[in-house]
């Protein structure tokens, strides 16, 4: 083997992996904060889960569930921080957060079908009502924002996300209802 054909196979595999982790990030986070009691701690946690994942990619089986071995590596980081958690008011024993591990677990699926539902749902929204949300949901953004930027006033916005959060609870539970029926 010459050493550009090594660098092609690298290439890929490398290639391989930041598609498996951009893909299936949200879903790796959901299932760590499901495990630890602080958002800012499930990210600390992610990020050494990604860099685990990123030396030990080669022992991934292609084929198989990555979001099953992403979530036991995140799994084993968890564990591995227990101490640092151990000062915190709500501390778990191994039998609770193997408990709601396995339920997170379980409930993936799920999670993932409400998801792909709620972005269908997101898409057959007016384009207006849709900025509202998006902005509404923004990372460090709230109501106020989300009013000044479509326009509306604040009591304006309120109602008009109470209407819309109502919408997408509707069709996200039709949209459920019709798959599980077909």
């Amino acid at each position: 083997m010459n050493g550009n054909s090594k660098w092609r196979d690298d290439a890929e595999r490398n290639k391989q992996l930041m598609l498996l982790l951009t893909q299936h990030q949200r879903r790796i986070f959901s299932y760590l904060y499901t495990l630890v009691p602080d958002r800012h701690d499930a990210e600390d946690l992610l990020q050494e889960t990604n860099l685990v994942i990123c030396e030990k990619f080669t022992e991934f089986e292609p084929g198989t569930d990555f979001v099953a071995w992403a979530c036991q590596i995140a799994w084993w980081r968890v564990r591995a921080a227990r101490q640092k958690f151990a000062r915190s008011k709500v501390v778990f024993d191994d039998a609770v957060l193997a408990a709601v591990a396995h339920t997170a677990a379980e409930l993936r699926d799920e999670t993932d079908r409400r998801h792909e539902a709620l972005e269908q749902c997101l898409k057959k929204l007016h384009p207006r009502d849709r900025e509202l949300v998006l902005t509404r949901y923004e990372p460090g953004s709230d109501v106020a924002a989300a009013a000044r930027r479509s326009g509306r006033s604040l009591v304006a916005a309120y109602k008009a996300l109470g209407r819309i959060r109502k919408l997408l609870m509707d069709c996200v539970s039709n949209q459920l209802a019709a798959e599980g029926a077909s």
